[in-house]
Formats: C-alpha cells, sequence, structure tokens
C-alpha cells in the first residue's frame, strides 16, 4: 500500500493542526471584512462603512451565540421532509441497478479481485452520497428564496445561524441515511462477490518421498475457479495450505484414511483482512555497502519507491522499535512488497531472487540470509522464527535465538538485498512490516465509509453555504469548484516544501516557471538544471509565487485525503489516528462553513 506519509499520533497533530487553523481563519476573517468594508465604503463612505461592518460582526455574533437546539431540529426535520418530496430514495434504486449489473464488468480474474470490488463499491457509494446531497444542499435555499417561502420562516422568532445549521443537519441526515443502506448493501455485494471454493481430486495429488522412502508430504493443485488455480502443499500430519494466486490463498482440511482421503478447501484468506502493522524505518545502502540517504533512481517520475542494485552490496534496511517476546512469540511475522526495475527480461514468469537478514542493531550479529522470489502486486509473507542459523567468523554455523541474541533493546534491523545482477528491487518505508495481528474486515469496512461521510459533510456545509448568496446553478458550480482546487491541495504543499528544502525528489519539475521552462526547452523533469544566475532567480521568483498559495491551498477541503479506501483495499486496518485527524479537519471546515453561511444570508436581508 502506498504511505507516503508516516502517519501522526493524533496527539501530536492536533496543536499544530489547530495553531494552522486559527492562523488561516483569522487572516480569512480580515479578509473577508476588510472586502466588506471595501463595498460598504463604496456605498456609504469610509467612517459609515466600519460602523456597519462593526455592528454587522456584533450582531451576527450575537444571531449565533442565541441559537435554540429546538428551532434547530424543526428546520431539520423540514429539510428532511423536503427531500423526501423531491424523492431522493430514488438513488438508492440507482445503487441497486448499479450493484445488479456490477457483475457483468468486473472482472472477477483479476490480479486483486477484493481490491477490484472494494474500490468500485466505495467509489458508487462515495459519488452517489455526495451527488444527492449536493444537490439537494445547492437549491433547496435559492428555491425558498425565488418562490418567497422564506419568508414564512424568517418572520418568525428564527434566526439565521438556525437557518443555516437546519438545513446542514437535515441533508446530512439524509445523507448518513443513504450512506448506512448503501454501506450495507454494498458490504454484502464485496462479500459475496469475492467468496468462492476449489476442490482437489486424489488423483490430483503426488507423495513426496525422502530417499529412505518415507513419506515427507504431498502435493497437488486445486480445481479451475474463477479463472485461477493453486498449487498445494501438504505435511506429513496431512494439513496444508494453497500458494498464494490473486491476492489469496486457501487452508485445506483432511479426512478420510489413506486410500481415501477427502480434502476440504477453506474459504479464501488474504482478500477481506485488515492487518495491524508496526512499521520501521527504512535507510540504504549503495552499491559499494556505504550508508546513503537514497536508493538508486531508475528514471521513474514518481520517487516515492528506492531501487537497490541486485548482485552488490546494495541493501535496504529497515529498523524496528519496541519489539518484544511477549508481542512475538512464535517469531517475527515479516510481509513485504517488493517491486522489481528489469534491465533486461530474462524469464518473466521466474520473478527475481533476493533475500532477507535480521541484525543486530548494536552488535551487528545477524542470521544467515532467508531467500525468496519477488511476486509482482502481492504481498510475500516470511516467518522469522525464534532460533536462527548464523555464520561465525571462521566460517562455521551457530544457532541465536531471534530475542536474545538479534534484538537489541526492542530494536532489530531486516535486510533486503537483491541477489541478480543488472536487476533491481524498489522499495518505500511502508513496504516492509511487522504483522501484529488482525482487525475486524466488517469494522474496516465501517471505518471507511466513514471517511466517505466526512466527505458527504463537507458537500452539504459548502452547498448550503454558496447557496445563502448564489443561486442554485452558480452555487453548484462554485461548489464543485472549490472541491476540485482542492484535490491539489497536498501537490500544492509538497512542491512548495520540494521548493523551499531544494528537494527535488518531494516534487520533481520545479515551481511554475521553472516548469514552463523546462516545456519551452523539453528538459526531463527528473534531471536537475545546471545552476545559473538565471535559474537561481527563477527559483527564487518560484518561491515567492508559491508562498500565497501554499497559504491559500490550506483553505480548500481536500475530499481525496478524506478517502480511506486504499487502506481497507489494500487489506489494512485504518488508523484511529487518521480518523481522529480527518474527523477533527471535518469539523473545523464545518464550523467555518457554517459562520460564513450565516453571515452571508443575514447580509441578504430576505425578509426584507
Amino acid at each position: 500500500m502506498v504511505l507516503e506519509e508516516e502517519i501522526p499520533k493524533f496527539a501530536d497533530w492536533i496543536g499544530p493542526a489547530l495553531v494552522s487553523y486559527l492562523f488561516a481563519t483569522g487572516i480569512l476573517a480580515v479578509v473577508i471584512a476588510a472586502v466588506a468594508w471595501l463595498v460598504q465604503s463604496v456605498l456609504c463612505g469610509p467612517l459609515a462603512a466600519g460602523d456597519r461592518v462593526y455592528r454587522g460582526v456584533l450582531s451576527g455574533i450575537a444571531d449565533l451565540a442565541s441559537m435554540s437546539p429546538r428551532r434547530i431540529w424543526a428546520l431539520a426535520r423540514l429539510a428532511i421532509q423536503e427531500s423526501l418530496r423531491r424523492n431522493v430514495v430514488v438513488v438508492l434504486g440507482l445503487f441497486a441497478l448499479i450493484v445488479v449489473f456490477a457483475g457483468w464488468f468486473l472482472d472477477p480474474t483479476s490480479v486483486n479481485p477484493g481490491r477490484l470490488y472494494l474500490g468500485f463499491i466505495l467509489s458508487a457509494t462515495n459519488m452517489l452520497v455526495c451527488l444527492v446531497v449536493l444537490i439537494l444542499s445547492v437549491f433547496s435555499l435559492p428555491a425558498d428564496i425565488k418562490a418567497k417561502a422564506i419568508q414564512t420562516v424568517t418572520t418568525k422568532p428564527v434566526r439565521t445561524g438556525e437557518i443555516v445549521l437546519g438545513r446542514m443537519l437535515g441533508f446530512a441526515t439524509v445523507g448518513t441515511v443513504l450512506l448506512a443502506l448503501m454501506g450495507l448493501v454494498g458490504w454484502a455485494f464485496v462479500v459475496r462477490s469475492v467468496r468462492h471454493g476449489h476442490t482437489i481430486e486424489a488423483a490430483d495429488i503426488v507423495e513426496i518421498k525422502a530417499e529412505d522412502g518415507a513419506i515427507t508430504g504431498s502435493e497437488g493443485r486445486t480445481s479451475l475457479d474463477r479463472g485461477h488455480r493453486h498449487r498445494v502443499e501438504f505435511a506429513a500430519d496431512g494439513s496444508g495450505r494453497t500458494d498464494t494466486v490473486q491476492g489469496h490463498r486457501h487452508s485445506i482440511t483432511t479426512s478420510g484414511e489413506s486410500g481415501s482421503l477427502r480434502y476440504e478447501v477453506g474459504p479464501p484468506e488474504g482478500l477481506l483482512e485488515a492487518r495491524k502493522p508496526l512499521r520501521g524505518r527504512l535507510r540504504f545502502l549503495d552499491r559499494e555497502g556505504r550508508p546513503s540517504t537514497k536508493g538508486i533512481s531508475v528514471g521513474a517520475e514518481w520517487s516515492y519507491r528506492q531501487y537497490i542494485e541486485g548482485g552488490s552490496l546494495a541493501a535496504a534496511i529497515w529498523t524496528f522499535s519496541d519489539i518484544s517476546e511477549g508481542q512475538f512469540p512464535e517469531g517475527l511475522p515479516l510481509e513485504m512488497i517488493v517491486r522489481v526495475f528489469r534491465t533486461y527480461k530474462g524469464d518473466i514468469e521466474k520473478g527475481i531472487a533476493g533475500s532477507v537478514r535480521v541484525r543486530n542493531p548494536t552488535t551487528g550479529l545477524q542470521s544467515d540470509p532467508f531467500y525468496f522470489t519477488a511476486k509482482e502486486f502481492t504481498i510475500d509473507s516470511l516467518l522469522l522464527p525464534r532460533t536462527l542459523a548464523a555464520t561465525t567468523a571462521d566460517g562455521g554455523t551457530r544457532q541465536v535465538d531471534l530475542f536474545r541474541d538479534i534484538v537489541s533493546d526492542g530494536r532489530v534491523e531486516v535486510v533486503l538485498q537483491c541477489l541478480e545482477p543488472a536487476q533491481y528491487f524498489g522499495v518505500a518505508q511502508a513496504d516492509f512490516y511487522l504483522r501484529q495481528g488482525d482487525g475486524s474486515f466488517a469494522a474496516n469496512y465501517a471505518k471507511s465509509c466513514l471517511g466517505i461521510w466526512f466527505s458527504m459533510l463537507l458537500m452539504t456545509a459548502l452547498g448550503v453555504m454558496f447557496s445563502t448568496f448564489l443561486a442554485g446553478p452558480v452555487a453548484l458550480l462554485a461548489t464543485l469548484s472549490v472541491v476540485l482546487v482542492g484535490q491539489f491541495r497536498e501537490f500544492i504543499q509538497r512542491l512548495f516544501e520540494s521548493q523551499v528544502s531544494g528537494d527535488s525528489s518531494i516534487v520533481p519539475g520545479g515551481g511554475p516557471i521553472e516548469s514552463l521552462y523546462r516545456i519551452v526547452t523539453q528538459a526531463s523533469i527528473t534531471v536537475d538544471l545546471d545552476p545559473s544566475p538565471a535559474v537561481s532567480a527563477m527559483k527564487t521568483l518560484d518561491t515567492f509565487l508559491l508562498a500565497p498559495m501554499r497559504l491559500g491551498a490550506g483553505v480548500f477541503p481536500s475530499l481525496s485525503s478524506l478517502g480511506t479506501g486504499d487502506f481497507l483495499a489494500g487489506g489494512f486496518d485504518i488508523p484511529a489516528d487518521l480518523l481522529l485527524a480527518h474527523g477533527a479537519e471535518t469539523f473545523g471546515y464545518l464550523l467555518a462553513f457554517f459562520i460564513v453561511g450565516a453571515f452571508c444570508l443575514r447580509a441578504r436581508e430576505v425578509a426584507a
């Protein structure tokens, strides 16, 4: 799974985030007040404009402080009734049709069918729910104002803040109910779609014998189902498991007596999981075995993964902390995602050989290598046992204990090397982890739906806010524009960081002026420009241009960053710290949109 930035603890994140939020809202409030003063200055002069803005702010604050929960809920019920009159439940029928005919277009023989089905269901749910609440929120208030139905509300003892909050709450309630129903149907669809089985015939099983003729196990293959079959290996006691194909495997139980054995293949394992990973810190060694800040670049524009050269001393080393014997009593369950870059094709079906060692970070004592073959688009698993073999200085071999001899103060190093010359392994920090345990897939699915819920709330608040001072179609366009700009928020932040730090690996290509220069001169974004006064001036000007863009980017919500579908589809448990951060961010935007909407509706004086 791609994890470009480490997920911080919520307690460490909330402090700086709150400071940034207050700073951004303060600047935005000053800008809005200045614009209001300029507009009023044109109409009634600067002194009277200042008095109007001052009195308007005070009365608006008093209006917000006098809101009644009973009136808010009454207005929310009206919004819900209005949604029902608009036949909003039709979207459930549309979703049902999508689910019914989805099997025609989704390929169950894909590399990872679980990821395919989950991505489809989450995308369809997110799109339908957000689209429904967006249409409701942007057209409701302008329609009432145009029909003069709003006067029947504003002439009663109702605050403008209550009108705005009531509509936000009502439409959000409708969206929540729709999301809950779609989520349940989607969960059942995914579970049913990935469930399948295989059969094993006795004729497909071959016994494995040692040199002395003793039977040490057996091997064979399963039947063809969903476009794939598995290789099967049985131990001497009859227990068996298939290999991993299309991101899953099966456990096998054997029953009956010799000559009439029956094999029962269990449900797929690995498709719908919620792994709890313990991740480490990554560093590299170059081809000479010397420490390096990063691996080798193979020319890819996306520098998320760094590469190590095969057939050399180059290595990727992860340092894991907080390791204890009680936490991993049977050894270290290592799981790894290794990408391969080939300089020549070779046998494409064979894969590239690699090795993994565990090492004591203090004494340097390391185990003998564990060999594996890198498989593309799948997760390789390797259990590092308690008892390990280690080569001594005189060339002999001795047994060492994992926790007594290798783990030091809760820390252990895992060393990855590529064994084939002229081939490369590509890895990122999140690609190697220790599997601490498993969570509930159903609970993880609910967490992912919570990310859709956050997006739905923001769409509702944005639509209601813009509808307080814009017509319906214009409010719709404004909301979509804000959402579109917000999708580039993380890119602008990383681009500014890259420009200030001078690290082009964060975002290659430079700022707007440098990018234009590269387009005109047809220079690759992965190649550094020759240092010159002109290039330095260009980079300096880009920094000044990106500073206000970086500040303004924080104003726009990024709905894509609230999504956690990658965690769910990748089979990883969604961290609670990430959900808390997303919830706090959503609440901050909701509060800002509500206040802006209340002040804008008050400024319209719709009751007049």
